[in-house]
């Protein structure tokens, strides 16, 4: 019998990850397996369900990541169910004076001196990627994202929803930039979680190519992709451990064994209620580019041209969008806030009312990254100004300007 896979937008599969820090200093803990043998009734794993909701680790060992235990059918009420679940594992952390931290990069972290791998499950995956890259830096052991799964029925919306999510990618780094601070200081932008993740597998650039993908739409092209890329590491991994489909690492990958796109490149936020207001946005947008009439025109955007508008995103600062790129969203607008503004208002009947508050937030003070900015500026220590972060987290509230 053949087996049948859910269609485009009918369902979602949501990936967070946060640090464990120190409630007073901040400073990262690596007690993640303690956290989760908790939870798994004393038993040692690397992924427990509660609900809903699964917990887990895979790198580094002060990184526990909160998903969707399952395909869901709707966003509306998901950050409440993630929120609940946060709040059980921060009263677990709280016996040893430790919190969840939001941001998707730890503020004054040494990743270097501070960072311990996870030893348990693939620990042989783990350690050959430290052995070819070396985990030991921002670029693995310091970030932390959300990881947006979509569904695909078969070959011919797998097209049409490549095809959306690629166009939709460049606009995530000025939405969604959350970490603008890199060992205690100002980084270059404010997205400089995505400046290391960029960097983090130099040595074999294939593997990330240009964040934004190729203009791929046929399983057939995809698979020689992926094999291209198997070659490119042979070399280094010459038994084929590393030979997967997530070895791809640009910014949204296809889960062939799940029948899903991944999109990869959107910061953490401060709460579950803005995680999911930017989720909800996006995907609402992309939704509209899947159902176009211009797909042709949609999947002839060359990947310089995205790969322009996301350098330009990342910064976070004004800038102008090519005339043919907005169109493509049935827009006249080129200044990238009037843009996105006009998606919110055209779209705003077809999301939740958090939705809208939350998009608004960021249209009208700036994403995460600005917003923490702005705080320093008003003389708040990062210390500080982190903590406030760890609060709206608790309280699943925006971070506002002051």
């Amino acid at each position: 019998m053949k087996k049948t896979y859910r269609k485009a937008f009918s369902a979602y599969g949501i990936e967070a990850e946060y640090m464990i820090v120190e409630k007073d200093t901040l400073k990262v803990v690596p007690i993640a397996e303690k956290v989760l043998t908790e939870l798994n009734s004393g038993l040692l794993t690397d992924e427990v369900q509660i609900g809903q909701i699964a917990w887990s680790n895979e790198l580094v060992s002060h990184v526990l990541e909160i998903k969707c235990a399952g395909p869901s059918e709707t966003l509306v009420g998901l950050d409440e169910v993630f929120h609940e679940s946060i709040t059980l594992v921060n009263e677990l952390l709280g016996r040893d004076n430790c919190m969840l931290l939001p941001g998707a990069m730890h503020p004054f972290m040494d990743p270097e001196n501070e960072t311990v791998l996870w030893p348990h499950g693939q620990k042989d995956i783990y350690s050959l990627y430290n052995e070819i890259f070396s985990c030991k830096g921002h670029g693995w052991a310091n970030l932390q994202s959300v990881h947006i799964n979509l569904p695909f029925a078969n070959e011919e919306e797998f097209g049409k929803l490549h095809a959306a999510i690629r166009a939709v990618l460049p606009l995530i780094p000025w939405l969604a930039g959350s970490s603008p601070i890199v060992e205690g200081k100002k980084g270059t932008g404010l997205n400089n979680r995505l400046a290391f993740y960029e960097r983090n597998q130099a040595r074999i650039p294939s593997i990330a190519g240009q964040v934004i993908p190729e203009p791929i739409y046929t399983y057939t092209k995809y698979q020689d992709l992926l094999k291209s890329l198997y070659n490119d590491i042979s070399p280094y991994d010459p038994e084929g451990v590393l030979a997967h489909q997530w070895l791809n690492s640009r910014g949204a990958i296809v889960k062939f064994d799940v029948q899903a796109i991944e999109i990869r490149i959107m910061d953490i936020q401060e709460c579950p209620m803005m995680d999911f207001s930017l989720i909800e946005f996006l995907s609402c947008i992309m939704k509209d580019l899947f159902n176009t009439e211009k797909q042709d025109l949609l999947r002839g955007i060359p990947v310089e041209v995205l790969r322009e508008i996301y350098e330009k995103a990342k910064m976070g600062e004004e800038f102008e969008l090519p005339a043919l790129y907005a169109n493509l969203f049935n827009s006249s607008e080129t200044n990238i806030s009037q843009f996105l503004l006009g998606q919110l208002n055209r779209l705003k009947n077809s999301m939740s009312l958090k939705t809208n508050e939350g998009i608004d937030i960021i249209l009208q003070q700036g994403n995460l990254s600005k917003r923490i900015l702005s705080k320093l500026e008003e003389g708040l220590t990062v210390n500080q100004v982190y903590k406030e972060m760890g609060i709206s987290l608790k309280e699943n509230r925006p971070f506002n300007k002051p």
